[in-house]
């Protein structure tokens, strides 16, 4: 009796993770921060360790038609299979799975509110490379969350090998720069 007992409050446990106003937390401050970086234009970076309302241990962004066993194999034992939300047979929303100290957090976000690359999907990331790029294309009213790309630094101009007539390259020896 104690044994089932453990085992019922453990899945309650597990299950107040996503609770619905968490869920909903979760979801409406990454809509409220997809829409902010799409304002922002140039400098539109979502940062999801400073979006969502909890800190996370790793992130997996499932998409549309994931598979229930895919989810649960990558999730782990903490994985129920309510938090898949019928991904498996819908291809309106993407599911952001949250783990945090061993509890699961997922919130989806349908393609009204964004569309995510594809290179981003099936993957897992760290609070520290969970940062994308919001691009969103004049006439589209959907943004596109995409990798981040370090734009390229500037080729330094090369040095001329030798000075121009009457300025030294360097200071002449024992001597200091001004």
């Amino acid at each position: 009796m104690v044994r089932r007992g453990f085992s019922v409050l453990a899945l309650l446990l597990a299950a107040s993770a996503c609770l619905p106003n968490r869920l909903e937390k979760t979801e409406s401050d990454l809509k409220a921060a997809i829409a902010e970086a799409v304002t922002r234009g140039d400098t539109a970076t979502l940062r999801l360790f400073i979006e969502v309302p909890f800190a996370f241990d790793r992130l997996y962004i499932a998409g549309p038609r994931a598979k229930e066993s895919t989810l649960a194999a990558i999730m782990g034992e903490e994985w129920l299979p309510e938090m898949s939300r019928q991904i498996e047979t819908s291809d309106h929303f993407y599911l952001m799975i949250f783990e945090t100290r061993g509890k699961i957090v997922p919130a989806a976000l349908t393609m009204k509110t964004v569309r995510i690359d594809s290179t981003l999907l099936n993957r897992q990331y760290t609070p520290d490379n969970a940062v994308f790029r919001v691009e969103q294309t004049s006439g589209d009213p959907i943004p596109t969350l995409r990798p981040l790309t370090s734009p390229a630094l500037p080729t330094p101009a090369a040095e001329p090998a030798t000075a121009p007539s009457g300025s030294p390259a360097s200071p002449p020896s024992g001597a200091s720069a001004p």
